[in-house]
């Protein structure tokens, strides 16, 4: 499991060879409880449009904020208490504007907003007040045009305030990169992760009128943990580790025993948007493996991973493909250094996970219960 082969790459290390963690030792049944918390809103109406696609956690895990972006209005949730905390109003203009849309936000350990998309890096208070503009976009115009690499993920150093990690994917080539922002010296450091961009045999583009509008099958995400940014994708069982402290990338293959080291089902390249087609090849992409997002489990020192294969009938529904009745979940824990601990299906989980965080040990994962935010904790048990 340490046998990692380093190979120098773009002025730092990366590990390409090490052993795949499809570890016998590994447990292939674990027991779990399933319970659930509903959040109470008082007299007001959480945003759910969206299903906490815009949301984050805070570092004590104490408030979770969701970011409803028709209104600019970030909500704060006591999770202890199963309470909406309050509202805060951003201004979509101006000197503290936050624009009309945001790719996403990131908090950072003092729960300030750091909040991006194209032209915009700024760091908000829970004042909705600019705090920061990183102006990240500035720096990057030397390399990059406006927009041609577009932000995924913002990360603040948690040594150097000067010191900020992005995860950007560039749109010519669909190339992947960690950028290492130094604002004291206005400079960055441009990380290419290699082979990256093979998720996109996976990936089906859509065409209107032979123009292409979008894709599917295919993702890629980032995490932060402490000097460590993590890259990860739902197509190949993989973690990239960017260790910033030593200057060095390398890859850990994640393969268990019953998920596998990718997917199986290779789509066409292209399909025309809202044909059969798409819908067959939508249904066969979500059939297949799905590798969920990894979440550090800080009480108990390790990563979770929730993945899944869904199920369908044979009802389509006009215009969305066809009707989804179910999945297997599938659950991995890791130690901190990504080898195997543990790969079981989760029974007591019979639909597609949706936003989900890890939070006393437990996953919670959202449920829209009636236009309400409630949770879904799930809990491994000692065997």
């Amino acid at each position: 499991m340490k046998n990692i082969c380093f190979l120098l790459f773009c002025g730092l290390l990366f590990g390409c060879g090490e052993k795949k963690s499809s570890d016998n030792a590994a447990l292939t049944q674990l027991d779990f409880k399933l319970d659930t918390l509903l959040i109470d809103a008082g007299e007001e109406f959480f945003y759910l449009r969206d299903n906490l696609w815009l949301s984050d956690i805070s570092h004590d895990g104490h408030y979770l904020f969701n970011y409803n972006r028709n209104d600019a209005v970030m909500e704060k949730i006591d999770l202890d208490q199963g309470v909406l905390v309050k509202k805060i109003q951003f201004e979509k203009e101006g000197p503290d504007g936050i624009g009309d849309f945001i790719s996403n936000f990131s908090l950072t350990a003092d729960e300030q907003f750091i909040a991006w998309f194209y032209g915009l890096n700024k760091i908000f208070s829970q004042e909705a007040k600019v705090v920061r503009d990183l102006k990240l976009d500035k720096l990057l115009a030397a390399d990059f045009s406006e927009y041609d690499i577009y932000p995924m993920s913002i990360f603040e150093s948690p040594d150097d305030p000067n010191r900020f990690f992005g995860f950007y994917v560039r749109w010519s080539d669909m190339s992947y990169y960690l950028m290492d922002f130094d604002l004291q010296n206005e400079s960055f450091r441009k990380i290419e992760i290699p082979d990256m961009n093979k998720i996109m045999d996976f990936s089906t583009d859509l065409l209107y009128d032979g123009q292409k509008m979008g894709s599917m099958g295919s993702g890629a995400y980032a995490l932060s943990k402490g000097n460590q940014i993590l890259v990860y994708n739902n197509c190949f069982n993989e973690v990239y580790i960017y260790d910033a402290g030593i200057d060095s990338l390398y890859r850990k293959d994640l393969e268990g025993p019953l998920l596998g080291d990718k997917k199986s089902y290779l789509p066409p390249k292209e399909v025309e948007g809202e044909s059969n087609q798409q819908w067959e090849v939508e249904r066969k992409q979500r059939e297949d493996i799905n590798f969920g997002s990894i979440h550090w489990d800080k009480q108990n020192q390790r990563f979770l991973r929730l993945s899944f294969k869904e199920k369908f009938g044979e009802e389509m529904m006009e215009r969305r493909g066809y009707q989804a009745l179910g999945a297997e979940v599938f659950l991995s824990v890791f130690d901190q250094d990504f080898n195997l601990i543990a790969e079981s299906l989760v029974p007591e989980l019979n639909q597609r996970p949706t936003k989900h965080f890890v939070k006393d040990g437990q996953i919670w994962i959202f449920e829209n219960m009636d236009d309400e935010i409630a949770f879904l904790r799930l809990q491994i048990l000692d065997r």
